[in-house]
C-alpha cells in the first residue's frame, strides 16, 4: 500500500457513532478498536519508536521520544516545557447515505478526488502525521523534542471519554506543552470577498459552546378546543425577542489582527477601513457584519437548531421546546450568556437551562508568535509556498479546549487548501479531498515534525 491506498483504507473504516448508541456501546467501541489497530498494523517504524498508551476504545496517545527529552519509564513521565502535542480524532459524524452520490464509506476516486466521510473532518490530517511519523521514523529521524499525539474517539460526541480523558491523564502526570496543534481553519480560497489570495487561516482562539432548552409548558388536552394562549405561541414570541436582540458586535484583539493582516490584499477604501477596523467603529460593522461568516467573528451567535411540539397533529402538547446553538466570542461565558438570552426572552413561562454540556471560549494568548506559530509559518512555506498565514479564530470548537491548562499556546488549523464547495462537505453530503491537498498536507507535517 502507498500513503493514498492507506488513506481510502482508513476511510473504510466506519468509526461513526449512531445516534441512540451508548458510551459503553460494543459494537461502536470494536469499530474506534479496529481504527486503532490499523495504526499499529500500517506504521511499524513509528511504533517500534515510540510508546504507546491506549486509554480506552476512544482515546489513544503517543510519546515519540525526543533526544533532549528524559529516559522516562511507561507509568512516568517528565514535565519538558519543551514538549509538543498533535490533537487528531478518528470519529466521524453519521452520513446520510441516500443523499451521498457514491457509498460514505467506500473511499471513491473520482477526477483526483477522494470520496468518504472523514475524508476532511479528519482522517486525512490524522493519516498525514503518522505517514510522516512513519516515514522520518523509517528513515532514522530522531526529534531533538519530545513529540506527542492524542488521538480520540468522540470529538463529534464532545470527547468526554477520548480527549478530557487524554487530558486528565496527562494533567495527572504533570506533562505540560510547549505548544499544541490541533484540526481547525484551512488555507481559505474564495472565501473572503475581495480577497483573491489564499489565505493560510491559523486560529489562535476559539469560541465557546453552548446549546440552551427553551421550554414552555401548559394543560395537554384536545386540539378542538385550545386555550387563549398557547404554549407554542409564547415560545415563538420567546424565540422572535431573542432574534430582535442579538449579542452585541465586538472586536477581539484576534480579529483585529486578521483584519489587519488581510487588509493588505483588498483593494481601495475596504483595506483601509479593515485596517483600521477599531478606528471606525460603527461603520466597520456595518460593512463587515453584512456578511454571515465575517458577523460570526464580531459576535456570540445564536443559531436556533431544534423545535417540539406534539407527538400528533390533533393534540395540544403538554411542553414545546426549542434549542438554541449558541457560539461564545470571548469574553462571554456560558454564565453571561444564559443571563443575556434569558433578559432578551423577559418571560419566566419560557423556561430556559443548559442542554448538554457548556464550555467557554478560548482566548489567544498575547505572545502566540514566540512559540509554535514560526514553526508551523516555516511548514507551511514548504508544503504551500507563497502562501502568507494570518492570525484567526475559529468559531466551531474542538478538543484542544479540553487541553488549554496544558500550555500556553494553542494552534488549529488544516494544511488544505479548500473553496466554500469544499467546506460544504465537512458533516455535509459527498464530503471529499483532493489527492493534492493529501499530499501537500503530508508536506506540510513532514516539515513540521521533521524540524522539532
Amino acid at each position: 500500500m502507498n500513503f493514498i491506498e492507506r488513506f481510502r483504507a482508513a476511510l473504510r473504516i466506519p468509526t461513526w457513532w449512531p445516534a441512540a448508541a451508548l458510551p459503553d456501546d460494543k459494537d461502536a467501541e470494536s469499530v474506534l478498536l479496529r481504527f486503532q489497530e490499523f495504526l499499529m498494523e500500517h506504521y511499524p517504524a513509528f511504533h517500534h519508536a515510540a510508546q504507546r498508551w491506549a486509554l480506552n476504545p476512544y482515546s489513544v496517545v503517543y510519546r515519540w521520544p525526543g533526544s533532549n527529552g528524559q529516559n522516562i519509564s511507561q507509568n512516568t513521565l517528565d514535565d519538558s516545557g519543551g514538549a509538543v502535542l498533535f490533537l487528531a480524532h478518528y470519529d466521524v459524524v453519521a452520513a446520510e447515505t441516500e443523499k451521498w452520490s457514491v457509498d460514505p464509506f467506500g473511499a471513491e476516486m473520482r477526477d483526483s478526488f477522494i470520496y468518504g466521510r472523514g475524508s476532511l473532518d479528519m482522517k486525512s490530517i490524522l493519516i498525514s502525521m503518522m505517514e510522516a511519523a512513519e516515514n522520518l521514523c523509517a528513515a532514522g529521524f530522531k526529534p531533538k523534542q519530545d513529540i506527542w499525539f492524542a488521538f480520540g474517539g468522540d470529538e463529534e460526541r464532545t470527547g468526554i471519554y477520548g480527549a478530557i480523558e487524554a487530558a486528565k491523564w496527562f494533567t495527572a502526570r504533570n506533562q505540560r506543552f510547549a505548544w499544541i496543534l490541533d484540526e481547525g481553519t484551512p488555507i481559505g480560497e474564495n472565501q473572503i470577498k475581495g480577497v483573491n489570495t489564499p489565505l493560510a487561516l491559523i486560529s489562535i482562539e476559539e469560541k465557546g459552546f453552548l446549546s440552551l432548552d427553551v421550554r414552555v409548558t401548559q394543560e395537554p388536552g384536545h386540539a378542538s378546543r385550545p386555550p387563549w394562549t398557547q404554549a407554542a405561541q409564547v415560545l415563538g414570541r420567546a424565540l422572535c425577542r431573542i432574534a430582535k436582540r442579538p449579542f452585541p458586535r465586538r472586536l477581539t484583539p484576534t480579529v483585529e489582527s486578521f483584519f489587519a493582516e488581510v487588509s493588505s490584499y483588498m483593494p481601495g477604501i475596504t483595506g483601509f477601513v479593515m485596517r483600521h477596523a477599531r478606528a471606525f467603529g460603527p461603520l466597520f460593522f456595518a460593512a463587515a457584519g453584512s456578511n454571515p461568516a465575517i458577523d460570526s467573528m464580531l459576535r456570540t451567535t445564536v443559531a436556533m437548531t431544534q423545535l417540539e411540539g406534539s407527538a400528533a397533529d390533533n393534540v395540544l402538547p403538554s411542553e414545546v421546546r426549542a434549542v438554541l446553538n449558541l457560539r461564545l466570542l470571548p469574553p462571554w461565558t456560558v454564565e453571561k450568556a444564559i443571563d443575556f438570552i434569558r433578559a432578551a426572552i423577559h418571560d419566566k413561562r419560557a423556561r430556559v437551562s443548559v442542554h448538554g454540556l457548556g464550555t467557554n471560549p478560548v482566548a489567544a494568548t498575547d505572545n502566540f508568535r514566540h512559540s509554535g506559530w514560526p514553526e508551523i509559518e516555516a511548514a507551511l512555506k514548504t508544503a504551500w509556498p507563497g502562501i502568507p498565514p494570518v492570525p484567526f479564530i475559529m468559531t466551531a470548537t474542538t478538543d484542544s479546549r479540553h487541553f488549554q491548562k496544558l500550555t500556553g499556546g494553542i494552534f488549529r488549523f488544516n494544511p488544505h487548501k479548500l473553496n466554500p464547495q469544499d467546506l460544504g462537505g465537512i458533516h455535509g453530503h459527498d464530503e471529499r479531498i483532493s489527492v493534492e491537498n493529501l499530499e501537500r498536507g503530508l508536506h506540510f507535517y513532514t516539515a513540521l515534525l521533521g524540524a522539532l
